[in-house]
């Protein structure tokens, strides 16, 4: 059954009322809507009673489940995956989720079977479900075709991220700067590159009198800021991974950005960190503090140019799909580490596509996303 305009307005209400922390008011507008069993208002009940009580909630949570609201058992195994610590299996979840025909259950099955290295099962998936638009995009542009029609039993095979095969190379420990190669997998490239493709803008840099964001001939290119959804498992899990990978909580990161360099864009030399003789610096910093390391990963091979570069240095790390770079802004006590001077080269053919995300101190604004979405 479609939803009402009424019903559709009332629903957008008691989310910002939700937003905003006005529990009882949401509560009060809501059970109307509870007890005509709309399935959109069971699912909001659900995110109200999280806030409130995450015990309480899952508990919730997992009765709609059980009566297979639509959209609840992928909540449930996004929530599950994203909180081990709860000590609950999201994979049963998940994989009755994806039995339901959940477009977001299929992208995430696929991509946790990519990220284990476990192809033929993830093509099987996205073959499966060519019928969906995006699915079939997907799988086109990845080559992953299968003819296996044998069933999918269960998803007992799946697993979180193994980050301890991972090796890194070190190119200057001035500034902790290495890189990791094959930190994401093909699939996680081109689905950041999507997502991003309706949302790419001229890139900007801070002013640093004002603070603001300026556009500035030292920076061309263009990009587009992500922010994960409760659809967007993908985005999360590369957020959860990196968090992981340097053991910096996934709320001390601002959103990520995912940057495009057409030929002859680039972004000149210039420093991540705020400097603290800029008057804009003080602003900047209310928000989670010195931005004390940078991460960068390469979401194509660039056919020539493109490279980072480190001219104090005299380092450059090559723009290689799927590699890691990451590198030290500030010292140990958070002062400016003025090595850490560099530059994203011209690109002189075909073009660049780069993912990239500042660590701060302490949390950022992104807090109130992660919270949003039950992660934290």
């Amino acid at each position: 059954m479609s939803l009402s305009e009424d019903s559709r307005k009332a629903l957008k209400t008691i989310n910002a009322l939700i937003l905003d922390k006005r529990f009882s008011k949401a509560d009060e507008l809501l059970q109307p809507l509870v007890d005509l069993a709309i399935e959109e208002a069971l699912l909001m009940k659900a995110d109200l009673l999280l806030q409130q009580s995450p015990q309480i909630g899952l508990k919730y949570l997992f009765e709609l489940c059980k009566g297979n609201i639509a959209g609840a058992n992928f909540k449930a195994a996004f929530i599950l995956y994203f909180h081990p610590e709860v000590g609950v299996d999201f994979r049963p979840y998940l994989f009755s989720a994806f039995k339901q025909g959940d477009h977001a259950a299929i992208i995430a099955a696929a991509n946790l079977y990519l990220q284990q290295g476990f192809v033929a099962k993830a093509s099987q998936i996205l073959t499966k479900n060519r019928h969906i638009s995006e699915v079939n995009q997907l799988t086109e542009s990845l080559g992953l075709i299968s003819d296996n029609e044998e069933a999918l039993l269960d998803f007992n095979d799946i697993r979180r991220a193994d980050l301890s095969k991972l090796t890194y190379e070190s190119v200057a420990p001035e500034i902790n700067l290495f890189y990791v190669d094959d930190f994401l997998t093909d699939f996680e490239c081109l689905w950041l590159k999507n997502c991003a493709l309706c949302e790419l803008k001229r890139s900007m840099v801070v002013d640093g009198e004002s603070g603001s964001n300026i556009v500035s001939n030292v920076r061309t290119g263009s990009v587009a800021q992500l922010a994960p959804t409760a659809n967007d498992w993908v985005l999360l899990n590369i957020e959860m991974k990196i968090a992981a990978y340097f053991n910096i909580p996934i709320e001390n990161g601002e959103l990520s950005n995912i940057l495009k360099y057409e030929v002859g864009e680039e972004y000149k030399p210039h420093y991540d960190f705020f400097h603290p003789n800029d008057k804009g610096s003080e602003q900047a910093l209310k928000d989670g503090g010195q931005r004390f390391k940078t991460v960068l990963i390469y979401l194509n091979d660039v056919e020539q140019g493109g490279d980072t570069h480190f001219p104090r240095l005299s380092k450059s790390v090559r723009s290689k799909q799927k590699r890691l770079v990451v590198f030290n802004n500030t010292d140990n006590s958070y002062g400016p580490l003025p090595l850490s001077l560099h530059q994203g080269m011209p690109v002189i053919k075909g073009e660049k596509w780069l993912y990239s995300k500042w660590l701060r101190v302490k949390p950022t604004s992104y807090l109130k996303c992660l919270q949003q979405l039950h992660v934290r």
